[in-house]
């Protein structure tokens, strides 16, 4: 019957301990990772053989070596892992065994891409919310108009707001230049000259014009006389406010005392038969008066003379085309051939070393238009068709030309007769608020329908982003209008 001890783990009292015989275990694949649940610092703890209960002769009770008197180790055993890792356990577990969970390499990497794309749907879309736009693109319709030696009539008025609808009128411009030039002396000669200057002639009398003759008087309040140069017709009122025209006068004699600075108010001499003409036709100055002289200046010989004066008024001339091509600006044209140009010699002035500065004035007169009123005369005159309440603008080709056919009508001198010749295109202008206005809010399929009602488009497209969007936007300020102008064809 078998004992209940086991013999082999300890040996009878007294007797040798023989070597124990182990068998070789198989190698098995080494273990790749500790357990989850074993510390960093676990170690083998062998099994040993509790104390046995001692007899009186310091030697242990026989029963007492019974398997029921092993006591367990203090903590059993790990299990250990042979054979392949679970890789899976690699991934989670951190490579020290002990450190904190991780999701999924492959999961995160997956996580991250689809936030990423996430955050570009969003911006993309962002960005197609904020630079959306719609843009039309007109072009005008446009014609060509051939002409030869068309005559239009223009009308001088004060001021381009009191043109009479479907006429042709204009505006006067004056101003003056001044050049010199260096002659050699010889002697002194008796001159006199007359100042000159510019003023302008109200008419708060009468609706009617006022016409004055040649050499009409004006007397500024130091009872000094100057003369018109020709005649002039003052327009008539238009409610309260005035009708006016610009006139050059020269002094009624010569003299350096008539080169006056500007005048608050010209009287009329020849009306004071007629008190409330004489009350309500006036004039008055901006700029000084010049010219005036009379007495001894340095002299010089007739030929030098002539010869100086000439090229003085040459650069005078260059200069005024200049300044009058200046006058023209946004809405208002201005022809060369129109430029009137008027002489005058100033006193000569001595120079060190026996020469003389010879001194010239240009006066410049120049007529300005309406560039509208202009184009529709130009179109109503080339087209039998045509609307004169529609607008146009002309572009003029190479040879389009205005010169005088003559200076006035009925000896009115306010009234010019204009030649005009060549080729212009008229091209029609486009209200791009209105048509924004028009569009603001509708569907796309209304645009065709919306656009035919503006007889002065030729063709126009629409452009709408972002590209899913069937309707314009609702406010007309977020639709640009871009107006192609057709160029002349050479």
């Amino acid at each position: 019957m078998a004992k209940d001890y086991f013999q082999d783990i300890t040996p009878p009292s007294g007797a040798p301990t023989p070597p124990r015989q182990f068998t070789p275990r198989p190698p098995q694949a080494p273990v790749e990772e500790e357990p989850l649940d074993r510390p960093t610092d676990a170690r083998d703890i062998p099994i040993r053989v509790a104390d046995a209960s001692m007899g009186t002769d310091g030697t242990a009770d026989p029963a007492s070596r019974g398997i029921r008197s092993i006591s367990p180790p203090a903590r059993s055993r790990p299990f250990r892992v042979t054979g392949a890792p679970n890789r899976m356990d690699t991934d989670i577990r951190d490579a020290s065994g002990g450190g904190p969970l991780r999701p999924p390499r492959r999961a995160t990497r997956l996580w991250i891409w689809a936030a990423a794309s996430l955050v570009v749907l969003i911006a993309a879309a962002s960005l197609l919310f904020v630079f959306s736009s719609t843009t039309i693109t007109v072009t005008p319709k446009s014609r060509m108009a051939t002409l030869s030696s068309t005559t239009l009539t223009a009308y001088q008025v004060a001021d381009a707001s009191e043109a009479t609808p479907g006429t042709l009128a204009y505006t006067v411009q004056t101003f003056d230049l001044e050049d010199s030039g260096v002659v050699a002396a010889q002697g002194t000669t008796h001159v006199e000259t007359k100042a000159s200057g510019s003023i302008t002639v109200y008419n708060s009398y009468s609706a009617s014009p006022v016409r004055l003759v040649k050499t009409t008087r004006f007397e500024s309040p130091e009872g000094l006389i100057y003369r018109a140069l020709s005649d002039v017709v003052v327009p008539g009122k238009v409610g309260s406010a005035p009708g006016q025209v610009n006139v050059t006068v020269a002094a009624d004699q010569p003299g350096e005392k008539y080169n006056i600075g500007p005048v608050a108010k010209f009287t009329l001499p020849g009306l004071k038969s007629t008190a409330p003409m004489y009350a309500g036709v006036y004039a008055k100055s901006t700029d000084a008066f010049s010219g005036g002289f009379a007495g001894e200046q340095p002299g010089t010989t007739p030929g030098e003379l002539d010869s100086a004066i000439s090229a003085v008024r040459t650069r005078l001339e260059t200069k005024a085309h200049e300044a009058a091509i200046g006058q023209a600006k946004d809405g208002v044209s201005v022809f060369p051939e129109l430029i009137r140009i008027t002489y005058e010699s100033l006193p000569n002035t001595t120079e060190a070393g026996s020469s003389v500065r010879i001194h010239q004035k240009a006066r410049v007169t120049v007529p300005t238009f309406s560039s509208d009123a202009f184009a529709r005369s130009v179109a109503r005159s080339a087209f039998t068709d045509f609307d004169d309440a529609e607008l146009v603008t002309l572009k003029p080709s190479d040879d389009f030309s205005v010169q005088f056919a003559s200076s006035s009508i009925d000896g009115q001198p306010s009234i010019l007769n204009l030649a005009v010749s060549g080729s212009a295109l008229v091209i029609w202008k486009v209200d791009a608020e209105a048509l924004a206005k028009a569009l603001e809010g509708k569907d796309n399929s209304a645009f065709q329908g919306i656009v035919n009602g503006f007889s002065g488009v030729q063709e126009a497209r629409a452009r709408i982003a972002p590209f899913w969007k069937n309707s314009f936007p609702a406010t007309a300020s977020d639709i640009k209008i871009d107006v192609v102008v057709p160029e002349v064809v050479k």
